[in-house]
């Protein structure tokens, strides 16, 4: 993780760099580069779907081995790889840019498009390699480090993505982000919101529960297993702290005056269903919908607020059902 972060952060300076310059030679040379990571990616991708598995199983046994599933891990390179070409040739950006207000012309706003679709196809590798009854068996408690690993990963593309120390300074940076001191006005609306988002996701629980009881269990034991390690207060603090900061810093701070409003709640959904298409998608879809109108009406710091309180007090009822279990079963 520590490795992807250095790399991450060396294609940000570079693209920076770039975006600050506006050089024609070297932004083609960029895109250039963009097509030359890409296309053996989607090669990669049509080697998965036509060669016997059995000859795969052998090829592919020590590097490759979370691939189970070959043709759907076929079909996924192929789909990002495509959609990585595609954000290295202008033209496509430049349609994209009638429905996003992103700039056809800018290497960081390629860089995001390429981060989407990455992140996107990291989710449907993961969802097509096994079902739920895999993953219940083999989900291991995130250790504290790799949680802090994945915080910096995303603070650190949102603070260099926007150009720090290079197009922004501090002060330029903060703003571009959001990052200001909310008034008592915006924190106590973003109370009421963590209210209401707290109250959707219960909703959506029940009815879950209700309908699916067997799926619901599941992946409330998949959540268990991973969070497994979190049995204090202070520790679920660092959680939801960590994670309201990183995620609404890099979705809402950084992502959205790129990709709008709408499309950023679109992939903060899809980045949220590791454990499959299920009535809780919708809800992380409306809650990136509310936090992203949030960043817009108010600031980045009042979504995080919301976000981390949201994320705490779910923390907190986890904590207390978990006490209370063996209560009820005595």
């Amino acid at each position: 993780m520590f490795m992807l972060i250095i790399y991450l952060a060396g294609i940000l300076l570079i693209a920076n760099v770039l975006a600050l310059r506006k050089e024609p030679v070297y932004l083609r040379l960029f895109d250039l580069a963009t097509l030359l990571i890409n296309v053996p990616l989607m090669l990669f991708g049509v080697l998965l779907l036509v060669m016997p598995e059995a000859e795969l199983a052998d090829l592919f046994t020590a590097d490759f081995a979370f691939i189970i599933n070959y043709r759907a891990g076929g079909w996924t390179a192929l789909a990002v790889g495509g959609w990585g070409v595609l954000a290295g040739l202008p033209p496509p950006r430049r349609l994209l840019a009638h429905w996003l207000p992103l700039s056809p012309e800018s290497p960081v706003h390629t860089l995001a498009l390429l981060f989407v679709g990455y992140m996107v196809g990291n989710t449907l590798l993961t969802l097509t390699q096994g079902g739920l009854a895999d993953l219940a068996a083999t989900a291991a408690p995130a250790a504290p480090v790799e949680l802090l690993a994945q915080f910096l990963l995303f603070i650190m593309a949102g603070v260099l993505g926007v150009g720090w120390a290079i197009r922004r300074d501090n002060r330029a940076t903060l703003a571009r982000l959001g990052l200001v001191r909310p008034s008592r006005t915006q924190l106590l609306a973003g109370a009421r919101w963590i209210a209401v988002l707290v109250a959707l996701q219960w909703m959506v629980g029940i009815g879950w529960a209700l309908s699916n009881p067997e799926q619901s269990q599941l992946v409330d034991s998949i959540s268990g297993a991973l969070y497994a390690n979190l049995d204090t207060v202070g520790e679920w603090l660092f959680l939801a702290a960590g994670t309201g900061l990183s995620e609404e810093l890099l979705f809402r701070g950084a992502l959205q005056p790129v990709l709008g409003l709408k499309f950023t709640a679109v992939f903060f959904a899809l980045l949220h269903v590791q454990y499959g298409i299920t009535p809780v998608t919708l809800a992380v879809f409306l809650i990136g919908m509310a936090l992203g109108h949030i960043r817009r009406r108010y600031n980045t710091t009042t979504a995080v607020f919301v976000h981390a309180g949201y994320n705490f007090i779910l923390g907190l009822m986890a904590l207390l059902a978990a006490y209370l279990e063996p209560l009820a079963g005595g």
